[in-house]
C-alpha cells in the first residue's frame, strides 16, 4: 500500500493547509461546485487514461508497492486515489490563487513573507533568555551538557533525549518569563488579584522547575555511569 501512502503523504498537509485556514475556507467553501467538479472529470480522465500507459509500457509498478485492487476489474484503485487527491489539491489552489489574484494579491508571496516575518520574530525573542538569570543559568547548563554529550560520543537516541529535554526547560524558562512580564504589568492590584497573580507566577515557574528535574533526570540517565567510569 506503499504507493497510496506516499500520495497521501505528498498530498494531505497540503490540502490541509489550505483548507483548514479559516481565511482561506471562507474563500473555498463558496467555490465547493467548481472544485468538485473539475475535481471528478480530472480523476475519472486520470482513472480511465493510467491503465492504457500501464498496458503500453510507459510505466510499471512493483507488485509489492500497490494494493493490487482494481476498480471495475480496470484501474488500480492507487490511481484513482492519486488523481483524486492530486486533483483536490490542485483545483483547490487554483480556485484559491485566483481569488487573490482578483484582490491584487500574491498569495504564495503574501505568505512567504508571513512565515518568514513569524521566524524572525520567533528569532528575537530569543533574547529575552539574556534578560534572566535563571535562564542564563540554564543556557550555562546546557552548554555544558552538550560538550559533555560530544566528548563521551553518546548514540543517536540518547542525543534525542538530551536535545529535547533542553529544548524543553529554555521553552518553560521563557515561557515563564513572559508570564512574570505580563503579570507585572497590571497596575490596578487588589488583594485577591494580586494572590491570583503571584500562583500565576509560582505556577509557571513550577513548570521550569518540573521539567529541569525531567532533564536532569534523563542526564544523570545517560552520562553517571560515564562519568564515573573516568573519575574512579
Amino acid at each position: 500500500m506503499s504507493y497510496i501512502g506516499y500520495n497521501a503523504l505528498f498530498c494531505v498537509p497540503f490540502i490541509i493547509l489550505i483548507w483548514i485556514r479559516r481565511e482561506f475556507f471562507d474563500v473555498l467553501v463558496t467555490r465547493w461546485r467548481p472544485i468538485l467538479i473539475s475535481t471528478t472529470v480530472l480523476t475519472v480522465y486520470g482513472s480511465i487514461i493510467w491503465p492504457v500507459a500501464l498496458k503500453y509500457g510507459c510505466w510499471s509498478y512493483g507488485i509489492d508497492k500497490i494494493s493490487g485492487v482494481k476498480i471495475l476489474g480496470y484501474v488500480y484503485i492507487d490511481d484513482v486515489m492519486w488523481w483524486l487527491l492530486v486533483s483536490f489539491l490542485l483545483t483547490s489552489y487554483v480556485a484559491l490563487s485566483a481569488y487573490y489574484e482578483q484582490q491584487g494579491v500574491d498569495i504564495c508571496w503574501r505568505e512567504l513573507k508571513g512565515l518568514i516575518k513569524s521566524f524572525v520574530y520567533a528569532f528575537r525573542g530569543f533574547r529575552i533568555i539574556t534578560l534572566e538569570r535563571n535562564s542564563t543559568v540554564h543556557v550555562a547548563v546546557a552548554t555544558f551538557v552538550l560538550l559533555e554529550a560530544i566528548l563521551f560520543r553518546i548514540s543517536t537516541v540518547q542525543w534525542l533525549f538530551v536535545v529535547v529535554a533542553i529544548a524543553i526547560v529554555l521553552g518553560f524558562e521563557i515561557f515563564n518569563s513572559c508570564v512574570e512580564r505580563m503579570a507585572s504589568w497590571s497596575s490596578t492590584y487588589t488583594h485577591q488579584r494580586v494572590r491570583e497573580i503571584g500562583l500565576i507566577k509560582d505556577a509557571a515557574a513550577g513548570s521550569v522547575l518540573l521539567s529541569a528535574m525531567a532533564a536532569g533526570l534523563v542526564g544523570v540517565m545517560i552520562f553517571f555511569n560515564r562519568l564515573s567510569g573516568e573519575l574512579f
